[in-house]
């Protein structure tokens, strides 16, 4: 016997389509990620190795694109 009542694990946080047990210990499906779009794109700043920012000739923060594809 495992004592699952200290478990968090919930449909929204478990990946769509995995299985687990809940806390209660019912069988659980995931729902994580199931209404999100096919594609997005996140625009974030580009850092150095050390963690500081890189900036441009101007002097403005690069910046990159992350493409997240759900497959």
């Amino acid at each position: 016997m495992i004592d699952l009542t200290g478990d968090t694990v919930t449909e929204e946080t478990l990946l769509k389509g995995c299985q687990a047990h809940g806390a209660d210990g019912t069988i659980i499906i995931g729902t994580m990620l199931s209404g999100c779009p096919a594609e997005f794109i996140v625009e974030e700043e580009v850092a150095d190795s050390s963690g500081q920012d890189i900036q441009d000739e101007t002097g403005s923060v690069v910046k990159g694109k992350i493409k997240y594809l759900r497959v």
